[in-house]
């Protein structure tokens, strides 16, 4: 049986429950509303929820009403739902991150172009949505990609999917994989091949995509062993993250990455914190940052989240902020 770890309202319940012991804390869960309350040392302190599901058509999104419209628990945080300027709008977060000297995939708004295959992204939205792509490189003197309006392209890196949680700036939990792949056998067509890898699940048109740029089309059959790169996103029936907790932190494999990642996070603290303010909060939050990790280890920032899927262990270090415990 495949329970999702990350919207898993247990998962989370038992992460703050093993904190509230360590700590000689009380937590209690609000049934009303689904707000978390927390008393340690004298101090009250309310987390708000989230949850996922279609509100409006088709689309996912997080909102933090447990209405019918609810499919899953994505965790608390201690402040309400924020917009910030660089969490709306992804080309201002790369324009934040390359002035602060951090690596982000090459970029160019309708009329420009980048070197090497590339996507078309939305300016603004979450979950992949409206995601295109990837294309082969533009052959020299083409002419610049059609756009549709709020959209723009970005240079694609090939490497590991990567997710980093911060508390405050500091790194708190990292999840980091390979691409899926599926392997060819020499006698399954490629679309043969995905339909098992996605449980029966048409792929979607990036998935075809990707695997154009690799010279295959769904009639292709792999040879026995080919690898074939078959998805790019972090959610997609294709990747396990969803279903275990990949929390990576803690390896020895993975402390290049983290202090890379690490750096990363204090680097674009004072802005987040700058954000926190002008939206009338308390310079403080968890956020959320995706990337691409290529083969040289570097980490290819994509976006920040400011009210991004929670991962239940962050709650140790969120916790231990609010209340002021030394780690």
């Amino acid at each position: 049986m495949n329970l999702r770890f990350k919207t898993n309202l247990l998962e989370h319940t038992k992460a703050v429950g093993q904190w509230a012991q360590a700590r000689g804390a009380r937590a209690a869960v609000n049934t009303a509303d689904v707000s978390l309350i927390v008393e340690c040392r004298g101090r009250v302190q309310t987390l708000w929820p989230q949850f996922v599901g279609r509100r409006q058509g088709d689309r996912l999104s997080y909102f933090n009403v447990a209405d019918h419209h609810a499919v899953g628990f994505v965790g608390w945080l201690p402040q309400r739902p924020q917009a910030w300027s660089i969490s709306l709008h992804k080309p201002a977060f790369k324009a934040l991150a390359q002035s602060l000297g951090l690596a982000t995939p090459a970029s160019a708004a309708a009329g420009g172009r980048v070197a090497g295959p590339w996507l078309a992204k939305r300016e603004r939205g979450a979950f992949g949505d409206g995601l295109r792509g990837p294309f082969a490189a533009l052959p020299e003197g083409a002419p610049p990609p059609v756009l549709q309006p709020g959209e723009f392209i970005e240079a694609f890196v090939q490497g590991d999917i990567t997710r980093a949680w911060y508390w405050c700036g500091e790194l708190v939990v990292l999840e980091s994989f390979a691409m899926p792949r599926v392997h060819g056998d020499g006698a399954q067509t490629l679309e043969q091949l995905l339909l098992r890898a996605t449980a029966g699940e048409p792929p979607a048109a990036t998935q075809w995509a990707l695997c154009a740029l690799q010279g295959l089309q769904p009639g292709s059959v792999p040879a026995r062993g080919q690898a074939v790169l078959c998805d790019y996103r972090y959610v997609s029936p294709c990747n396990p993250t969803l279903y275990a907790n990949h929390n990576r932190l803690a390896s020895p494999a993975m402390a290049p990455l983290a202090q890379r990642l690490r750096s990363a996070g204090r680097a674009l603290w004072p802005a987040v914190a700058a954000e926190c303010t002008q939206a009338g909060a308390p310079a403080q939050a968890m956020f959320v940052l995706d990337a691409i990790v290529d083969a040289d280890g570097t980490p290819w920032l994509l976006e920040i989240n400011s009210n991004a899927q929670g991962h239940p262990d962050a709650y140790a270090a969120l916790l231990d902020g609010l209340f002021g415990i030394a780690p």
